[in-house]
C-alpha cells in the first residue's frame, strides 16, 4: 500500500512538473490529426474516385486486446529507448501517430457513410487512454534525452566531484521518465480492451440514434 501511494505521489508530481511539455506534445498531436486528415482528403478521393463507397463497410472489430496492447507497448518502449538520440524518436511518433490517424479518417470518411463521424466517435473511448499514453511515452522519452544530457553536462563539470555526484544532480528527471513510463503503460493496458470490445459497438449504438 505504502509503495502504491508513494507512485502515485511521483505520478503526479511528474505530470505537474512536466505539463508543459505534455500539453505541448498534445496539441502537436492534435495538429498533426486535423493536418493528416485535410491533407489526405483529396488523396483519398483521387484513388476512390473509380470506386464506389461500400455501405457495408465497417471498422474492424475482431481484435485482439492483448495484441493491441504488445503493439502499442512496444512502439512505446522503443520510441523511448530510441530517444536517447536527441530526442527525435519521441517527436517523430507524435508527428506520425497524428497524421496516420487524421489519414485514417479521411479513408473513413470518404468510403462509409457519415465515416468521419463514425471514425470519431470509435476513437473517443480507447483514445483518450491510448493517445494521452503516447503523449506521455513521448514526453519521457524526451526527459530520458535530458536526462543523459544534464548528466553528461554535470559529470564534465569543474563544479561537480564525480560521476556519483552528477548522477545525484539529475537523477530526478530520470525517476519522472520511467514513472511517467510506467503511467503510459496502465493507459494501454486500460485502452486495449477498450478499443477491442467497446469502441466500436459503441460507435454502432451511437450512430444508430444519430
Amino acid at each position: 500500500m505504502e509503495t502504491l501511494i508513494k507512485f502515485k505521489d511521483l505520478t503526479v508530481e511528474s505530470l505537474k512538473n512536466h505539463k508543459k511539455l505534455i500539453i505541448g506534445l498534445y496539441v502537436l498531436f492534435i495538429i498533426c490529426f486535423i493536418g493528416g486528415w485535410i491533407l489526405s482528403a483529396d488523396v483519398v478521393n483521387s484513388a476512390l474516385n473509380s470506386t464506389v463507397p461500400s455501405n457495408g463497410t465497417q471498422l474492424n472489430s475482431e481484435i485482439n486486446a492483448l495484441d493491441l496492447f504488445i503493439h502499442n507497448e512496444a512502439g512505446g518502449i522503443l520510441t523511448y529507448v530510441a530517444s536517447l538520440f536527441f530526442a527525435i524518436p519521441a517527436v517523430v511518433m507524435i508527428i506520425f501517430n497524428g497524421a496516420n490517424l487524421g489519414a485514417a479518417g479521411a479513408l473513413f470518411n470518404s468510403l462509409m457513410p457519415h465515416g468521419g463521424l463514425r471514425y470519431v466517435i470509435y476513437l473517443i473511448p480507447h483514445g483518450i487512454f491510448e493517445i494521452t499514453a503516447t503523449v506521455i511515452q513521448s514526453a519521457a522519452g524526451i526527459l530520458l534525452f535530458l536526462f543523459i544530457l544534464g548528466f553528461v553536462r554535470s559529470a564534465i563539470s569543474k563544479d561537480t566531484d564525480g560521476v556519483s555526484q552528477a548522477f545525484d544532480k539529475n537523477k530526478k528527471v530520470l525517476i519522472h521518465s520511467i514513472i511517467l513510463m510506467i503511467f503510459s503503460t496502465i493507459l494501454l493496458l486500460i485502452a486495449a480492451p477498450i478499443e477491442a470490445y467497446f469502441s466500436v459497438p459503441f460507435s454502432d449504438f451511437i450512430m444508430n440514434l444519430l
